[in-house]
C-alpha cells in the first residue's frame, strides 16, 4: 500500500507504489483523449485480436475488454510481470513477458488486428523509436492497425500569485541526461517542448499507411471535484523523481537520495499551494499494407 506522507499542505497518499500510479496515468490520458480506441480504427469485430505493449496493470485492455465482444483475444506484453493484476482477469485476457524491442515469437508473427502501446518512449531517440515500430509491426496481420500513445510537452504553471515552481523546475531540469541521444531528437516525456518531431514521417517511412497523429493537452482536465490536474502534477513528478534515483552514484551526476527526497518533498508543497503542470498528450495511429483491417 502507498504510505502518506506530509508535504506541508496537509497528509498528500503519496503515489509510491507503480501500480497505482500506472492506473492513475491511465485515467488521465483517457479522460484527456476522450477514447480507448482511436476514433480512425475500424470497431474490433468478434475474431479480432489485440495486443497492449508496455501493458503494465493491463489496466488499459481490462477496459477495452469491457467495451469489445467477449471473444476478442486481449493480450498484455510487458518487459516484467512485476504489474500484472494479481486477480482473476476475464477468459479472453491473458498477459505474456516479452521485451518489445527483441523479435516477438513466431507464434504471434501477423496475428494481431490492433496492437497499441503507450508511455514506453519516455527517453527514446527517433532511430530508436522507428526500429521499435518495426519490429511491433511483425505482430500485425496485413490491414491491421498500430496505435501508439505517449506523453512531451512538459510544463510548469502558478494558478496563485507568488507561488514557488523552483524544487517543481529543478527536477525537470535534472533530467537532461535523458535527452542526449546523439544527434538524434528525444521522442516522448523527457523530450523539451512540444515541437514537432515529425512522428508521422517516422511512421510512414517504416511501412505504415493511412497515417494519422492527434495531439491533445492536459489543460483539457477541468474537474475540480476529482483535482485531477493536481494528481496529475504529483503523478508526473513522482515519475520524474524515479528517473533522476537512476542517477544516484553516476560519476558526475551530483544526485543523492537524500537530494532527491527533499526536492520531491517541496515540488509537493509547490503542488499543494497550486503550481501545476500540463502535457502533450499525443495519440498516433497507422495502418499495415494490405487486408480489410480490424
Amino acid at each position: 500500500m502507498a504510505q502518506n506522507k506530509d508535504h506541508g499542505q496537509g497528509i498528500y497518499p503519496e503515489i509510491v507504489e507503480v501500480t497505482e500510479r500506472l492506473d492513475e496515468q491511465h485515467i488521465f490520458t483517457t479522460k484527456t483523449l476522450g477514447f480507448l480506441i482511436h476514433p480512425n480504427i475500424p470497431a474490433p469485430g468478434p475474431q479480432s485480436k489485440i495486443a497492449d505493449v508496455g501493458t503494465g496493470t493491463g489496466i488499459w485492455l481490462l477496459d477495452v475488454a469491457k467495451t469489445v465482444p467477449p471473444t476478442v483475444q486481449l493480450v498484455g506484453f510487458d518487459a516484467t510481470p512485476s504489474s500484472f493484476p494479481s486477480s482473476s482477469v476475464p477468459p479472453n485476457v491473458s498477459f505474456k513477458i516479452q521485451d518489445m524491442h527483441r523479435p516477438f515469437p513466431d507464434s504471434e508473427l501477423g496475428t494481431y488486428d490492433l496492437v497499441a502501446v503507450r508511455f514506453v518512449s519516455s527517453a527514446a531517440g527517433r532511430g530508436e523509436w522507428a526500429d521499435t515500430v518495426r519490429n511491433l509491426m511483425t505482430l500485425l496481420k496485413p490491414g491491421g492497425w498500430m496505435q501508439w500513445i505517449d506523453s512531451c510537452g512538459f510544463a510548469l504553471y502558478n494558478s496563485v500569485p507568488g507561488t514557488s515552481r523552483r524544487a517543481c523546475r529543478e527536477i525537470f531540469e535534472g533530467l537532461e541526461p535523458f535527452r542526449k541521444k546523439g544527434e538524434e531528437i528525444v521522442i516522448g516525456l523527457m523530450m523539451r517542448g512540444g515541437g514537432d518531431v515529425q512522428r508521422e514521417k517516422i511512421w510512414e517511412g517504416v511501412g505504415l499507411v493511412d497515417v494519422h497523429e492527434d495531439v491533445f493537452s492536459t489543460d483539457r482536465l477541468q474537474d475540480p471535484e476529482l483535482r485531477l490536474r493536481e494528481r496529475g502534477t504529483r503523478n508526473v513528478i513522482v515519475c520524474f523523481t524515479g528517473c533522476l534515483e537512476s542517477l544516484v552514484g553516476t560519476e558526475g551526476s551530483g544526485w543523492t537520495r537524500e537530494r532527491i527526497r527533499e526536492l520531491e518533498s517541496e515540488a509537493m508543497r509547490e503542488i499543494g499551494r497550486g503550481v501545476y503542470h500540463t502535457l502533450d498528450q499525443v495519440c498516433i495511429v497507422g495502418r499495415k499494407p494490405g487486408g480489410s483491417g480490424v
